[in-house]
């Protein structure tokens, strides 16, 4: 009888804990900072003195070196790439850009996380095989696996490198990703050291670190009413806003307003001296700004797996998907592990290095399940 009760608590013990490990993550509440009861917060980001510039300039920059890759995404011009351009344009040396001010407002590179700087410009040597092969027939899919060029689809036309990675979305994402996100993270999560006392033309350091990391969100001062004029980050947060609304809780309030209150009530505590509400708004911003990231991630695999049979678009999607995986690593509070970010990127891989050409649909599939239960997504309404 001993042995019989026993053996039942073993049993018990060994199903409670199979239990435990199956169990889905719990639902967590969406990151929303609490409105302060002893100072006013604008509805809209309207402070004074606000100087935004250095940030809108980096995103135009981008907008233009991009446009240049896509000079070869045509059916009829086959144009071949210039490294050294694109790579000036990167460092903003020679004047390539449309305007006085851009050409003298500093660089991407500048800004631009150390490590990526190396990985763009390998990329953009490499964008002139890409293209020479692709000048051999404007008209004609001319890339394969291990061979760049340009690859078609109906009315898509896209520039990949050998493993099937778009150059485009590798340069657009990748700035994305190294200057824009990883700029205000940094200033987010270093900003308690800077100066809040000291006004310089009517604005503390602090004040102006603020006001810098929330113009490379790319969004109009008066977000979300108005959402046109939308820039990167802020295109794809509106993009995602309305289907994360209640994916992790049953919050009805859209990713739109939750993020753009904390960055504007950031802001009013940091004019205010309250750190409290100021870090509280910084976790708001942050832990957000990441279900971006995971809900166009889930949203680019689903996009793929709907054009297998068109590989351009395929391929298209893939990279997208493949720069928002990338993103995360450029905060240095991330919520994610490196080992999660490992899994997901495996999905891409074949013998330990990224080819889009042999990624499975079971892989994507995988990739959407892993990324939905690490962040508590419901992938089916993104």
């Amino acid at each position: 009888m001993k042995n019989k009760f026993i053996k039942t608590g073993l049993f018990l013990m060994m199903s409670s804990l199979l239990i435990v490990g199956c169990k889905k993550k719990e639902v967590e509440p969406t990151e929303e900072v609490p409105t302060p009861t002893t100072y006013t917060v604008p509805s809209t980001y309207n402070f004074v003195s606000i100087d935004t510039v250095d940030s809108k300039q980096k995103i135009a920059m981008l907008a233009e070196l991009t446009t240049y890759i896509k000079t070869t995404h045509s059916a009829t011009d086959a144009p071949i790439l210039d490294a050294q351009k694109l790579k000036d344009m990167f460092a903003n040396i020679g004047g390539y850009f449309s305007s006085v001010e851009l050409n003298g407002g500093g660089s991407l590179k500048s800004k631009c996380e150390a490590g990526f700087q190396a990985d763009l410009e390998s990329n953009f040597n490499g964008i002139v095989a890409a293209s020479t092969n692709a000048a051999t027939n404007a008209t004609t899919t001319t890339a394969s696996d291990g061979v760049s060029g340009k690859m078609i689809s109906g009315t898509r036309y896209i520039l990949v490198d050998t493993a099937g990675i778009e150059y485009k979305e590798f340069a657009e994402k990748g700035l994305m990703n190294a200057v824009f996100y990883y700029q205000a993270s940094t200033i987010l999560n270093s900003i308690s050291t800077l100066d809040n006392t000291t006004k310089t033309n009517g604005t503390t350091a602090q004040e102006r670190a603020w006001d810098q990391a929330f113009a490379y969100f790319g969004v109009p001062v008066t977000f979300p009413t108005v959402v046109t004029g939308l820039k990167n980050w802020g295109s794809y947060c509106n993009s995602v806003s309305n289907s994360l609304a209640g994916n992790t809780s049953n919050e009805a309030t859209s990713l739109n307003a939750t993020i753009m209150k904390a960055w504007i009530t950031g802001r009013a505590a940091i004019s205010n001296g309250d750190d409290a509400t100021r870090n509280s708004a910084i976790t708001s911003v942050l832990r957000n700004w990441e279900k971006v990231i995971a809900g166009r991630f889930i949203t680019y695999c689903k996009g793929a797996l709907a054009n297998v049979t068109a590989p351009a678009t395929y391929h298209h999607n893939l990279s997208e998907a493949l720069g928002f995986i990338k993103a995360f690593q450029f905060n240095s509070n991330k919520t994610i592990s490196d080992t999660d970010i490992e899994t997901l990127m495996n999905y891409f891989k074949t013998n330990n290095s990224v080819n889009l050409y042999k990624v499975t649909t079971t892989n994507v599939n995988n990739a959407i399940s892993k990324m939905a239960f690490i962040f508590n997504l419901d992938a089916s309404k993104l």
